[in-house]
């Protein structure tokens, strides 16, 4: 985060660190029309070695890295540099518009819009920038701004580990690297929705990350509900809503209304972001078009038209694994392929623009 950058011709690894289990991910220079994965593996950890976003048992984190990279690893991680996740929910991103400048004094507008609106004292957070639109009358910035606290354990956890930490980024901007890849919505105005474990974020795409937000429910609510109402152990209720979910079958409404508070939460999360993106975009007459979901959530069955008939929106789950391929590597099963997104758009981040 900041505004120094480096440059290294070296490849790099992507981590994402969840609620409760890690993703890695390194990925092969591009080879005609794909990606070749080269190594990717996951291990879980105590969810109570972070709190409030900051690692606060490393030797948790690092214990959960070693099972990861000596026995959960499938094909190799052949560099220490790495690209980390740090959760949506805990960053602060904000559109802003500012007249024609030079860019040594954006970083001044950036503070001074900070400052404003973020409720964390300056001296506290690293702030980033990315132009997303520029023309003679001026720029469109999207900033983003993160606990010092936060991105410093996860700094020295991963030093203390012998890596190197390259760039730190919120997980939906992972998300929307991808989207970007696959040209989803190349003239089209997206919402990204990522289903995590305990929350979703939810973000506008228009060709670049607009702004982002975060709501309280993810695939670990779903399964608890549908284990309390329908009275099952919790093996029962993943099992359940792993295959048949909330499509059609003879228990299809019951787990439907055991969800249901869950499922408000977070369709109430998108159409508040439409509604945002649509008065901001009444004057130039753009609207939301489609609705993209990733994270392992997302692959519940019968959830993709639910949000698309309760949205009215066409809704698709993103699928990047023929653009990204793993080739001669065992391939993870549906559910926990779409968890790997995440580490995906981390280890696609280019070694040239990394900050740090």
């Amino acid at each position: 985060m900041g505004n120094l950058k480096f440059y290294k011709d070296e490849p790099l690894f992507g981590l994402d660190v969840g609620h409760s289990s890690l993703k890695a991910m390194q990925i092969g220079s591009k080879a005609g029309n794909s990606y070749e994965v080269e190594g990717y593996g996951s291990s879980s950890f105590d969810p109570h070695a972070i709190e409030n976003g900051v690692i606060t048992k490393p030797e948790v984190i690092a214990e959960a890295l070693h099972t990861l990279f000596e026995k959960n690893l499938v094909g190799k991680i052949s560099t220490r540099r790495v690209a980390c996740s740090l959760p949506t929910s805990r960053t602060f991103s904000r559109p802003m518009k500012i007249p024609p400048m030079e860019h040594s004094d954006i970083i001044d507008a950036v503070r001074l819009e900070a400052e404003q609106y973020i409720p964390i004292p300056l001296n506290n957070l690293y702030l980033d920038y990315e132009i997303t639109h520029q023309d003679e009358q001026g720029m469109e910035v999207l900033l983003v701004a993160a606990s010092k606290n936060i991105v410093d354990s996860y700094h020295k956890t991963l030093e203390a580990l012998q890596l190197e930490p390259v760039a730190f980024e919120p997980t939906i901007n992972a998300a929307s690297r991808i989207v970007h890849l696959m040209a989803v919505s190349q003239s089209e105005t997206a919402i990204i929705v990522d289903i995590g474990s305990i929350t979703s974020d939810i973000a506008v795409y228009d060709k670049t990350l607009l702004v982002a937000s975060t709501v309280s429910t993810g695939g670990d609510n779903f399964t608890n509900l549908i284990a309390q109402n329908l009275h099952l152990s919790q093996q029962q209720a993943t099992d359940l809503k792993n295959e048949y979910g909330i499509s059609y079958s003879e228990r299809q409404q019951r787990v439907i209304d055991a969800i249901k508070p869950s499922l408000e939460i977070l369709t109430g999360g998108i159409e508040k972001s439409i509604r945002y993106y649509s008065e901001r975009a009444a004057k130039s007459g753009g609207e939301i078009s489609q609705v993209i979901t990733v994270g392992g959530g997302s692959v519940m069955p019968g959830f993709i038209q639910y949000l698309s008939k309760e949205l009215r929106l066409p809704t698709q789950n993103l699928d990047p694994w023929q653009t990204i391929n793993f080739t001669n590597l065992t391939m993870p099963d549906e559910t926990d392929r779409a968890g790997y997104i995440i580490a995906a758009g981390e280890a696609l981040v280019n070694p040239a623009e990394a900050l740090q």
